[in-house]
């Protein structure tokens, strides 16, 4: 009995590790990008970097069922317009617990009526896009528009980071309630139709809403292949996709381990049961 014990709790504690363990799905929204933007073939290096998250691309239009199962959802390259459905749907996944990642884009890459769509929904989060793109003459990586952002803030998204780098990030106006994550410094500056010089400008910035976690960027490039290698795109990208889904949903494997653990607690009684049966027999005769 004893030893029928003893494996039903190293059972038990197997499952509850396996549950804690279990990969983190991340849904990566192309519905709303341009139809050759590519991010299967862009975003190869950050899967091998999180190999206990899953990674899946999804051309299908939003709904609560096509989110389904996963943690976190990106919403990858703006292009097309955020509609009344979209809105409702994101915003309930975050509330229920989900971690969505925004990716802006430069003034030259996304039509205004695109951005007003994106706004409109991310100002219900003290969030919005510029109609810019971000420059800096002195920390740069090559030119002007790949911009080295080292002002970050004491958050887990910039845990052993020191700097970002960037291409032609727009930058994003926040609210009070808002964590600015990183920022630009005294000669950086913006072009497009909205001007804004030095630390003013704020290239990340992240905010918990409901259950949930949301991260917004002024680009898509840290998690691109061609910029992940770049200091320190890598662990800022792990932070984030490790950040925004801590707060997701448990898994069904929860529920797995639940039903086991009552399944083998009427086992045991069953066995017990039996055992004093059988002692109860003993005693008579």
């Amino acid at each position: 009995m004893k030893l029928v014990v003893v494996f039903v709790l190293l059972l038990i504690g197997g499952l509850c590790v396996d549950s804690q363990a279990a990969t983190r799905r991340v849904m990566v929204d192309l519905s709303h990008s341009e139809q050759n933007v590519n991010a299967e073939n862009n975003m190869v290096a950050i899967q091998t970097l999180l190999p206990d998250f899953s990674l899946s691309f999804n051309y299908q239009p939003l709904n609560l069922d096509t989110l389904n199962g996963f943690d976190a959802i990106m919403l990858y390259h703006p292009y097309t317009l955020l509609t009344d459905s979209d809105v409702n749907t994101l915003e309930k996944f975050v509330k229920d617990g989900g971690g969505l990642i925004v990716c802006g884009e430069h003034d030259i890459g996304w039509e205004d009526e695109s951005r007003i769509s994106y706004n409109e929904f991310t100002s219900v989060f003290g969030v919005a896009f510029q109609s810019n793109a971000v420059d800096d003459p002195t920390d740069k990586k090559g030119c002007y528009c790949t911009p080295v952002i080292h002002n970050l803030a004491d958050h887990p998204l910039t845990v052993g980071v020191v700097q970002i780098v960037m291409y032609k990030p727009c930058s994003l106006q926040v609210s009070e309630d808002v964590v600015a994550v990183a920022w630009g410094d005294d000669d950086t500056s913006t072009i497009g139709a909205d001007v804004i010089r030095g630390e003013d400008i704020v290239v990340v910035a992240a905010i918990e809403y409901g259950k949930g976690r949301i991260i917004f960027l002024g680009s898509n490039t840290p998690f691109l292949d061609s910029f992940i290698n770049l200091p320190n795109n890598q662990e800022f990208s792990i932070n984030c996709f490790q950040w925004v889904t801590e707060n997701a949903l448990p898994s069904s494997g929860l529920w797995d381990t639940v039903i086991v653990v009552v399944v083998v607690a009427g086992i045991l009684l069953l066995l017990g049961a039996a055992r004093g049966l059988r002692g109860r027999k003993k005693a008579e005769v």
